[in-house]
């Protein structure tokens, strides 16, 4: 047997290293069904980490594929000069926040921070690179599209309450329908995307293909693909309940409108656009006059409002408690922002600056850790430097579907504004959202779309954005630019990749890690606490990933002041040996945020429950909330009454809005 010469070898493991990107740019598309009954915070910590694996697994492969064929390397695409410009201002006001470690990790509940936005980074980088055709990130998109159907599918199961195999998820918001994300709202921002991408590839296969053809076969089912899969991700949508999915729909559909009849030619194309809105102009407004006047159409509006939705818009006002809230959230961040205006309070730390600056706080009213909306989170977290970069992000890419809606062939203009309208959708929905692991996959799908179109224009030999030109100093000119010896250049290379490779394996020992914490939480929270050991699970979750404990000894402190009556009467020393332990989990917790109010909040009503049988805890109670106060100097009301313990946790009596 012959040995094979270099290129040999690297032509014959080209083709399985190109395939495993393939497979695992395929399952990553399948993260929505990741749901870890298992864990803590079931619907996010699963796709967290099964999404975190696969980019891993990806970027490996990758490495090892660019170096063995120099064309999937990266391009000179300004779109991922963005996002690396954005991911180190990322890192610039992670260094520089009140918490670095919770900027960078988040928490359990979230699974965001520095690492999880350098994983998105890395997948953009991954799939910029190995798909540079429009037809492959068609492929992509469409393999999206079977998997949001599958989902619409789910909702409908979940509306009609039927029993299916293997999917047994009580819903959290009933009567509206979370499905697999567990919070209604994110299905109806996954719906949006794909219903707009749906019908783009519909409208796209009737164009351009002659008067006298009809399409195949395989055509036809393409197209009945696309309208099963428009129609389930609307009804979708509708069952959320989501007011800002819809808002976000109606912004895509408008953007759909006035591009069509604004750059495209074709008579037929435009008139249907027109009679769309129309269409769609005369419905909302019959929907106006139902709900405006529901006493002249009294069987209608019954009818009706029996769906969440519908009854959401009814109810769309100022004064609406979800809007007050969100107002309530976006007046805090702009405070926050107008404190430190050049590089925030630290991304994920948005629950500093609630606390700081939020007014009108009530017993019961709900604390925010983001901003509900992305502007005021990138301006209070990351500061001006963040806000300018995310802006840059997104001006490039609407620049970019602009030109693409505006030249080229009819059927790929048409697409690139379905594209745009999508793109307009989920930059609406980030305006009232937090960000979701799933809907920030549906981002980037968009965002490697525009990339091919960057890709396609430099190709043809045009400029899609002009840089401003730079002279070139004299020596650079007379030598010829920056020579580098093949062989300096290939090491290079070769160091990079194996730091990807082995970052790579970090991070799959790290996501085992943090599985193993989550994992021990859930099963705190299935023991019984009074009767059990009840710090076997949690002691074992502090250990198994340090750098995000903060969410598991919050989730101490909430346990034990429920449990603190019947175990202080049962186990009396392990009862007192367990709150010298939080005593010294709470200072270790201040250590690594000491400017998150939660913890003094916390620690202060533990030691008020535990004060009724340990009077010497009445003090260190009072200390607590003195620093939760110096800290969120708007919270006494919310100090002042335990909705765990249903119990006062100061001398005068409850306010009234929480009897």
């Amino acid at each position: 047997m012959s040995l094979k010469n270099p290129k040999e070898l690297a032509a014959s493991a080209e083709r399985p290293l190109l395939w495993g990107v393939y497979v695992c740019l395929a399952s990553l598309l399948l993260t929505p069904f990741v749901v870890t009954t298992n864990t803590y915070f079931p619907f996010v910590v699963g796709k967290a980490l099964y999404g975190r694996t696969l980019i891993e697994v990806l970027l490996c492969l990758w490495t090892v594929l660019m170096l063995l064929r120099p064309s999937f390397r990266p391009l000179r695409s300004t779109l991922l000069l963005l996002l690396a410009l954005g991911l180190a201002a990322h890192a610039v006001a992670t260094v520089c926040g009140v918490s670095p470690v919770r900027s960078a990790w988040s928490n359990y509940e979230r699974m965001q921070g520095l690492v999880d936005a350098a994983h998105w980074f890395a997948l953009a980088l991954v799939a910029v690179s190995v798909l540079r055709e429009g037809g492959q990130v068609r492929v992509l998109l469409n393999a999206n599209l079977g998997v949001a159907c599958a989902i619409g599918g789910l909702a409908v199961v979940g509306y009609l309450t039927v029993k299916v195999p293997f999917y047994n998820l009580a819903e959290r918001d009933a009567p509206r329908i979370g499905s697999v994300f567990g919070n209604a709202t994110y299905l109806g921002a996954y719906a949006t995307t794909n219903l707009l991408l749906a019908a783009g590839f519909l409208v796209r296969s009737f164009i351009g293909i002659g008067k006298k053809a009809r399409g195949g076969i395989a055509l036809w089912l393409a197209r009945v693909f696309w309208v099963a899969t428009a129609l389930l991700c609307l009804f979708a949508l509708i069952v959320s309940g989501s007011f800002t999915a819809l808002a976000a729909l109606a912004a895509g559909l408008a953007v759909v409108v006035v591009a069509v009849i604004g750059f495209v030619r074709s008579r037929s194309v435009r008139r249907l656009a027109l009679g769309a809105g129309v269409l769609a102009g005369l419905g909302a407004t019959g929907v106006a006059v139902v709900f405006s006047f529901p006493a002249a159409f009294p069987t209608i509006a019954e009818a009706t409002l029996e769906q969440p939705l519908l009854q959401r818009i009814a109810d769309a006002n100022v004064h609406n408690p979800s809007f007050r809230k969100r107002r309530l959230a976006w007046s805090a961040g702009i405070d926050g922002f107008a404190e430190k205006p050049w590089l925030g309070w630290g991304p994920e730390n948005y629950v500093v600056v609630f606390g700081r600056y939020a007014t009108g706080i009530g017993v019961k009213t709900e604390i925010h850790d983001y901003a509900h909306n992305k502007l005021i989170e990138e301006a209070a977290t990351k500061g001006l430097l963040g806000l300018v970069c995310h802006l840059a992000l997104w001006l490039f890419v609407f620049h970019v579907v602009w030109r693409a809606a505006r030249h080229g062939a009819i059927r790929d203009r048409v697409f690139a504004v379905f594209v745009g309208a999508a793109l307009v959708a989920f930059f609406v929905q980030q305006q009232a959202l937090v960000d979701a692991l799933s809907i920030s996959l549906q981002l980037v799908l968009l965002l490697v779309f525009v990339a091919s179109v960057e890709t396609a224009v430099r190709r043809d030999g045009q400029r899609i954005w002009r840089w401003p030109a730079i002279a070139k100093p004299q020596w650079w000119r007379e030598r010829g630019g920056l020579a580098v010896p093949p062989l300096a250049r290939r090491l290079a290379i070769a160091v990079n990749a194996c730091a990807l490779v082995a970052l790579a394996a970090g991070g799959m020992a790290t996501n085992h890690a943090i599985y193993q914490a989550t994992a021990n939480i859930g099963g705190f929270g299935a023991v019984r606490p009074a009767r059990e050991r009840p710090m076997a699970h949690i002691e074992q979750a502090l250990r198994d990933f340090e750098p995000m404990a903060n969410s598991t000894r919050l989730k101490l402190f909430s346990a034990m002041r429920t449990t603190w009556a019947p175990l202080r009467v049962r186990r009396s020393a392990e009862a007192r040996r367990l709150l010298a332990r939080i005593e010294e989990e709470g200072a270790l917790a201040v250590a690594v945020e000491p400017e998150n109010w939660q913890i003094h909040a916390s620690l202060a009503k533990v030691y008020c429950v535990a004060s009724r049988t340990e009077p010497g805890y009445a003090a260190l109670s009072a200390r607590e909330r003195a620093k939760a106060l110096a800290l969120a100097p708007n919270m006494d009301s919310f100090l002042s009454w335990d909705l765990v313990t249903k119990e006062r946790c100061r001398g005068d009596s409850a306010p009234d809005s929480a009897k």
